[in-house]
C-alpha cells in the first residue's frame, strides 16, 4: 500500500511539474510576441529612413555651393546620423533579449532597454529642430517668412504632440505590458 501511495505521489508531482512547465511556456509566448512587435518596429525605424533619404530626399535636392547648403547639410546630416546610430544600437539591445535566460536577467535587460529608449527619444526631440532647420536651409526656404509659416507651424505642432504622446503613453505602456507579463512568469516560478 505504501509503495502504491509513493508511486501515486511521484506521478502527481511529475504531473504538476509538467503542468507548470506547460503553463510557463504558454505565458512566455505573450511577451515573446510583444517583443517581436517591438523588434519589427525597430527594424522599420532602421529601413524607413534609408528609403526616404534615397528615394525622396536625394533626387529632389538641388546641390549648390553656398554656405547655407553646407550648414543645412551638416545640421541635417548630424541629426540623421545620430538618430540612426541610436536606432541601430536600440535594435541590437532588443535582439539581445533571450527568454531562455532567468527572469531577473530578462527584467534587467528590459529596464536597460527602456532607459535607453527614453534617453534616445529625449535627445532626438532636442535635436529635431536642428534637423528641420537643416532641411529648410538645404531647400533654400527662409525659416521666418510668409512662405514658411505654415510648414514651420505644422512641424512645431507635430513635434510637440509627438513628444507629449511618446513620453506620456507610448514608451511606458509598451514596457509596462511586457513587464507585467514577465512578472506573471516570475510568480509561476516561485
Amino acid at each position: 500500500m505504501q509503495n502504491i501511495w509513493m508511486d501515486y505521489d511521484r506521478k502527481l508531482s511529475e504531473s504538476t511539474r509538467l503542468n507548470k512547465e506547460i503553463l510557463k511556456r504558454m505565458l512566455i509566448l505573450k511577451p515573446e510576441k510583444r517583443l517581436n512587435w517591438i523588434k519589427i518596429k525597430a527594424w522599420n525605424k532602421l529601413i524607413l529612413p534609408i528609403i526616404i533619404i534615397l528615394f525622396m530626399f536625394v533626387p529632389n535636392v538641388h546641390y549648390r555651393v553656398t554656405i547655407d547648403f553646407y550648414v543645412g547639410g551638416l545640421l541635417f546630416g548630424v541629426f540623421s546620423l545620430l538618430t540612426y546610430f541610436w536606432s541601430v544600437r536600440y535594435f541590437m539591445l532588443i535582439r539581445k533579449i533571450d527568454f531562455s535566460n532567468s527572469i531577473t536577467l530578462i527584467k534587467k535587460d528590459l529596464k536597460e532597454i527602456e532607459k535607453y529608449k527614453l534617453k534616445i527619444n529625449k535627445f532626438a526631440c532636442i535635436l529635431a529642430p536642428f534637423g528641420a532647420i537643416g532641411i529648410f536651409m538645404i531647400a533654400e526656404m527662409p525659416i521666418l517668412s510668409k512662405r514658411s509659416i505654415l510648414p514651420l507651424s505644422l512641424i512645431i505642432l507635430v513635434l510637440i504632440s509627438t513628444i507629449y504622446y511618446t513620453f506620456k503613453y507610448s514608451i511606458f505602456e509598451q514596457f509596462k505590458k511586457l513587464n507585467t507579463e514577465i512578472e506573471e512568469i516570475e510568480a509561476l516560478e516561485k
